[in-house]
């Protein structure tokens, strides 16, 4: 086995490369685990303002009811009703909106009239319109309360107060996930980046070594059969590119722990990533087939790495790339992959296993593709130098 020996000897004169890519892989996903914010909840919670009322009018139901339906809704602040101090109250802030009722409101609202509310708010507030609504909501029920019962006037004012105390029972029957903020999603997506890097760098320098014309030539003059020299290589590459991979999806068990492993997706990113990996240890051997100079190769590897990352959607996510960017990147593997990644993701509220399946289809026909031109081109040269 001295081909398979000589093929890791290579590999450690590379180690300082492949852990500079580790290392940045590796600080990027730490940062992303730690200040990445979680999915936004899509409950809703109904916030409350600080108000003040004032009453000018008589303590009647329709009044009492619209001050106890306010304090429901927001926090009322006893304010005296002084003109100066109602304005020091909106100044410092402490209330927002002030409703005054004016004198003659519950005569004028029995009488089917329609004279307002005066408020007074802080210049350029939002929070006023929601006031603005709750008070027209209580009125106009109080309204069509009045017109259509012969009740009195406190159990018009009790029918009022239960019909706006009802709520709708609301079930959740789907719940949709970001992707986005799902670190451990954002990890697998930057995977591509690093084990594409680390694939090609590796294989193709081992291919560069052994395709050299004088060592070519001295390895087939010796007792050692072609044959058997390729099956050494061949499983050299597969045991590095399985190591780098195995690696890398320990590293992220590691950094996100529970969170991974109980989100039921590990299974797929897993085998994802293995498939990707396949995809990029053909890249790798075409590379090492078609160069011979590692300048050429240093290029080559972060040409290829970095270009599927910022049009594949590594970098910059799918949803914000444009059109005619998407559709060129479906040429390329990296895209298939991080499609299913997202695929993997959205599992948690929907769940299309086509989304998955065939993408990961297409990346093993680029596998097969890729390798199948490595082996024409290799023959090919073998030829011509014969």
């Amino acid at each position: 086995m001295q081909v398979f020996k000589t093929y890791f000897k290579i590999i450690s004169q590379t180690r300082t490369s492949l852990i500079i890519y580790y290392v940045v892989f590796l600080a990027i996903s730490v940062l992303i685990s730690r200040y990445s914010t979680q999915p936004a909840s899509t409950d809703f919670t109904e916030s409350k303002t600080r108000i003040a009322v004032i009453n000018r009018d008589v303590d009647s139901s329709v009044v009492q009811g619209l001050i106890d339906f306010l304090a429901q809704k927001n926090n009322i602040v006893d304010i005296e009703d002084d003109a100066e101090k109602l304005q020091d109250a909106l100044f410092f802030r402490r209330v927002e909106y002030i409703a005054i009722i004016p004198k003659g409101f519950s005569e004028d609202f029995k009488a089917g009239g329609s004279k307002p509310i005066e408020k007074v708010i802080v210049p350029g507030s939002t929070t006023s319109r929601y006031i603005d609504m709750h008070i027209n909501r209580y009125l106009h029920t109080a309204s069509i309360t009045a017109s259509y019962s012969r009740l009195d006037a406190d159990n018009q004012a009790r029918l009022v107060s239960e019909s706006m105390a009802a709520k709708a029972e609301v079930k959740m029957l789907s719940k949709t996930t970001s992707n986005g903020f799902i670190g451990y999603i954002y990890y697998y997506n930057y995977f591509a980046y690093v084990i594409l890097a680390i694939s090609i760098l590796g294989i193709s320098t081992i291919m560069m070594v052994f395709n050299q014309p004088d060592l070519r030539r001295r390895n087939l003059c010796s007792p050692l059969k072609l044959r058997s020299m390729n099956y050494q290589l061949a499983l050299g590459s597969a045991i590095y590119s399985v190591a780098c991979w195995l690696i890398t999806v320990m590293f992220g068990i590691v950094i996100y722990g529970e969170s991974l492993l109980s989100s039921g997706l590990l299974p797929m990113l897993i085998l994802n990533s293995f498939v990707f990996t396949i995809v990029c240890t053909s890249i790798g051997f075409l590379v090492g087939v078609l160069i011979k100079s590692q300048n050429v190769q240093a290029a080559i590897v972060n040409v290829l790495s970095l270009g599927m990352s910022f049009i594949c959607g590594v970098f910059v996510p799918q949803a914000i790339l444009g059109k005619t960017v998407l559709r060129f990147a479906s040429f390329l593997p990296a895209y298939w992959y991080i499609s299913v990644n997202n695929a993997i993701g959205d599992l948690s509220y929907k769940a299309d296993f086509n989304k998955i399946l065939i993408p990961m289809l297409i990346q093993i026909g680029f596998a097969i593709m890729i390798f199948s031109v490595t082996l024409f081109i290799s023959k090919q040269k073998k030829t011509s130098n014969q």
